[in-house]
């Protein structure tokens, strides 16, 4: 790996080996629906609290990368997952049901990036082959915990964010660990493929490239005094405009990713 003026460059550049995603109700109505490997239509996912709903969101993300990819719990060398709540509980509480190494994550909006960031330096230096990448987040935590719980009964303001209920969660693999990434099996309830893809047979032709982390840079703070609770678009674009955000390019036969946290 290369440090170049702040630009970290991974050299072997690891590649998604697998990846899932379980959202909410609001989530699978939307034009995405047709994407998601789980739409969940309970707000409580089962449970008793919308905290352990999220919990079980990511869980749930988690297991379906890992199935999707063919991996064991075992192959797993860190865990690298973060939310929105105080002491990152939901991705805690999601991550102990895996005998896995965890590292906790709490970046907000970037917590996903910076879970994939950190993991791929990992995966780089040597001291892992895989890493599970996921964060969560669910509407219900989020407005209890940064603005009003729902019983309240509060008005919402134009600006106000409605923030996401799922959870994403990917597999980085260290580069030349197969000749194919594992990424693509078609899982039976899953509808993230498109329709040549099925459970009884996968042509591995019909995958034109496989997704690499190229480079990345850690974000700074840029801070312009807003603290409108309601406005978290205007407290974070200043530093978007400032660092650049995902890009997503070709490179002969491989998509690469460059991505910033």
């Amino acid at each position: 790996m290369r440090n170049n003026d702040g630009n970290l460059i991974f050299e072997s550049m690891p590649h998604i080996a697998s990846y899932a995603s379980v959202v909410g109700k609001k989530e699978g109505e939307g034009p995405l629906r047709d994407w998601f490997d789980r739409i969940i239509h309970d707000s409580y996912a089962g449970k008793d609290t919308f905290e352990q709903a999220e919990s079980e969101l990511m869980t749930t993300a988690v297991r379906v990368a890992l199935n999707k990819g063919d991996f064991k719990e075992e192959q797993i060398d860190l865990a690298c997952c973060g939310d929105l709540l105080n002491q990152c509980v939901a991705s805690s509480f999601a991550m102990r049901s895996y005998a896995i190494p965890y590292a906790g994550v709490y970046g907000a909006c970037s917590t996903m990036a910076l879970s994939m960031i950190l993991s791929a330096i990992v995966i780089e230096s040597g001291a892992a082959k895989h890493a599970v990448c996921a964060a969560s987040s669910h509407y219900c935590t989020a407005e209890r915990q940064y603005r009003f719980p729902l019983e309240y009964g509060s008005q919402r303001p134009p600006t106000a964010q409605w923030t996401v209920t799922g959870s994403g969660a990917c597999i980085l693999e260290k580069a030349g660990n197969s000749d194919q990434p594992k990424a693509y099996k078609a899982d039976k309830r899953s509808k993230s493929f498109p329709s040549i893809y099925n459970d009884s047979h996968i042509n591995e032709s019909h995958f034109p490239c496989t997704p690499y982390l190229h480079a990345a840079r850690f974000g700074r703070i840029i801070d312009f005094q807003i603290t409108d609770q309601n406005n978290m678009g205007a407290a974070m674009a200043p530093a978007v405009v400032k660092l650049g955000t995902i890009q997503i390019f070709s490179k002969g036969e491989k998509l690469v990713i460059d991505i910033c946290g």
